[in-house]
Formats: C-alpha cells, sequence, structure tokens
C-alpha cells in the first residue's frame, strides 16, 4: 500500500525499528517498543501518591481504569479521580479474577455520585450494556467489540459493532417495559442469590 516506505524497508536491510516517542524524558532517545515494554515491567507499580499527582498535572476529567475492590474504589476519589472504571483487563493479568459485572454493583454504590463509575469487561451485545447501566454504571468501554468491527470491516465494521449495540439495547429496554435507560433499576434484573462479589472493605 505504501511503495516508497517498502522500498526504504527493503534497502535497510532491518526491521523497521518501531519506538515510543513519548516515553523519553527531555532529549534522550526514544525507545524500540521492546526497550519500553521492558522499562515497564521493571517499573515499580504506581502507587495512591502517584495518582494524586497525576490528577494535579492534569485538569480535566480523569479516569482511574482496573478498579475491582470496594476500598480501592473509594481510595481512587479520595485521589481525585472523576471516573472510574471497574475492570479486570479481561482477566488478562489475573485470570482468576471475578467478572467485573458482579463487582459493579458493591463499587457503584460505595462510590455514589463522587465519581462516575464506568463497566469495562463481558461487554458483547445490548443486553450486557444494559445490565451494567442496570447495576449503577453510567457507561460501558467495548475495546474488543470495536477492535473487531474494525479488524473485519474498518470504518465500516465498527459502525456495524454500535449499531448491533443499539439494536439490542432498544431490544432489552423493550422487553424489560422500559422507555429509556435512565429508568433502568437493579430491580428490573433477576439477580440470583450470592451474584455479587464484593472485594475489599
Amino acid at each position: 500500500m505504501r511503495p516508497s516506505w517498502l522500498a526504504q524497508w527493503l534497502r535497510s536491510g532491518t526491521l523497521p525499528d518501531l519506538t515510543v516517542p513519548n516515553l523519553p524524558v527531555g532529549g534522550a532517545p526514544a525507545p524500540t517498543f521492546f526497550g519500553a515494554y521492558g522499562q515497564w515491567m521493571a517499573s515499580a507499580p504506581p502507587s495512591w501518591d502517584d495518582v494524586a499527582w497525576l490528577r494535579t498535572q492534569w485538569g480535566g476529567p480523569f479516569m482511574l481504569k482496573g478498579v475491582t475492590r470496594v476500598d480501592d474504589a473509594k481510595r481512587a476519589v479520595d485521589a481525585g479521580v472523576t471516573a472510574i472504571s471497574v475492570s479486570n483487563h479481561g482477566g488478562n493479568n489475573l485470570d482468576g479474577t471475578p467478572a467485573t459485572i458482579r463487582l459493579l454493583p458493591d463499587i457503584a454504590h460505595a462510590v455514589g455520585d463522587q465519581a462516575e463509575v464506568l463497566m469495562d469487561g463481558g461487554v458483547r451485545r445490548g443486553g450486557d450494556v444494559v445490565k451494567a447501566l442496570a447495576l449503577g454504571a453510567r457507561a460501558v468501554l467495548i475495546g474488543r467489540a470495536y477492535l473487531w468491527g474494525l479488524a473485519a470491516n474498518g470504518q465500516a465494521g465498527v459502525e456495524n459493532v454500535l449499531d448491533l449495540l443499539r439494536s439490542g439495547i432498544d431490544a432489552c429496554l423493550l422487553g424489560l417495559g422500559r422507555p429509556s435507560i435512565a429508568e433502568l433499576s437493579p430491580e428490573d434484573l433477576v439477580i440470583p442469590p450470592g451474584f455479587t462479589r464484593r472485594l475489599g472493605g
């Protein structure tokens, strides 16, 4: 698709040097992707002080992703976040982590209106969106779903994914007898005893 780039790459005789230009400090050279990954793996995990410091550096909306515990949600609010993403990163880091839909109600209740609560993970159809909204989420994140559409058919594929989600939401609301998502509540769902999981105090 880009002949001049391909020709330049063939002349170099090496693989492209993929760099991460937003990581170096000052005038340091940008590390390669694998160098950046190694640097990230060797770095200490961020602390709550780091989150609070980042908040002072950014004046706009500030969302913290990866919250799965009630106590962490409260600490995030104390650190100044404006939104929390209840997310277990698709179970990629720890596959025994409970599903985010099971963690969502307690976190949303603990946070109240102090920060917006979003849910990430397991959203594949409109009914999943409705469940999350009924259980306290303000919105959902759909990373994999739109990426599948993008990989399959570019922009049209993403639009198709969004259309399917929207029609699924409408069908679910119709089945529940609710005219809009604003009127959803946990009572609209059949939640078996012990469904929710409370992690943290």
